[in-house]
């Protein structure tokens, strides 16, 4: 009986911490309008890196460190992969995709009040939420540990492989200058 009862204290008070962790989480999101990191992504064995600005809602621009000159863009509602190297540009439509949700802060909030304390996974360094939006649509979203900040996700790909995406020395709500404009490239 003594055994039952202390499973029942452990039980109740690690859902009671990590009740406060998402609340903590929840605090720090909302106060983040934009976030400007270093990545790495890691998809089909290849690992790519470079730096990015994510202005919620619904912006994110990473440039690549890579020969071709890669650079993806999201604004309103599409992706688009970008080659400077051959001038040219290739859209996506991000309605049923995972950015839908990664780059809505709202939608992550929305999914953050009311997702049960026991869904709350957590390693080492991080914890992370799993949201299926529906079939097709799955992400995981990480936070920091010691910050509670944003630190990546993992998604699964137009060709069904999964994609992780760090984060990487991010700093948050910095005076932006960057503009969010395609190139004008003739496909």
């Amino acid at each position: 009986m003594k055994l039952l009862i202390n499973f029942v204290i452990l039980l109740f008070y690690s859902n009671t911490l990590l009740a406060n962790i998402t609340n903590e989480i929840i605090k720090k999101l909302d106060e983040t309008n934009n976030i400007t990191f270093e990545f790495e992504q890691i998809s089909n064995n290849q690992n790519e890196n470079g730096k990015c600005l994510l202005v919620f809602p619904g912006k994110l621009k990473c440039i690549y460190n890579s020969e071709d000159g890669k650079e993806i863009l999201v604004t309103n509602k599409s992706l688009y992969i970008i080659k400077h190297k051959f001038k040219r540009s290739y859209r996506y439509p991000i309605k049923n995709s995972a950015f839908n949700i990664i780059l809505n802060k709202k939608k992550i909030l929305e999914n953050l009040k009311i997702i049960d304390s026991s869904d709350v996974k957590e390693t080492s360094n991080k914890y992370f939420y799993e949201i299926r939006a529906n079939e097709r649509i799955y992400v995981k979203i990480f936070f920091g540990k010691k910050n509670k900040m944003l630190k990546g996700w993992e998604t699964i790909s137009y060709n069904q492989e999964p994609v992780i995406f760090n984060i990487l020395n991010p700093v948050i709500n910095s005076e932006l200058k960057e503009k969010f404009i395609l190139p004008n490239y003739s496909n």
